[in-house]
């Protein structure tokens, strides 16, 4: 239901940079070396592709994870941690790789 959406794309490529997907409507765009940001999963992701991006939730979307791992006994997706250092570093290089603990 895109209508109820502002800020609408259609056919757009997004590389190397993280997307906040909520309240925003996506219709077939590209995604390729990603991070994209759920927060309360408000969004219209409508024939997209996603290439080696991760996932960051936030708030209630993390919770809900949380809640979904307690009683599965395992993560239902590999998303990124808020500890994770590639959370607040801008995307520049996808094969520039830190480890945990890095700035």
């Amino acid at each position: 239901m895109t209508e109820t959406y502002r800020v609408r794309y259609k056919n757009k490529t997004f590389s190397n940079e993280k997307v906040e997907v909520d309240g925003k409507s996506f219709v077939h765009c590209e995604f390729e070396h990603c991070i994209i940001v759920v927060e309360t999963g408000d969004t219209d992701l409508s024939g997209c592709r996603f290439k080696h991006c991760q996932l960051l939730l936030r708030g209630n979307a993390y919770k809900i994870a949380k809640i979904i791992t307690f009683f599965s006994g395992k993560s239902p997706l590999k998303v990124l941690d808020f500890e994770e250092p590639l959370f607040e570093k801008e995307v520049s290089d996808p094969d520039d790789k830190q480890t945990k603990g890095e700035k």
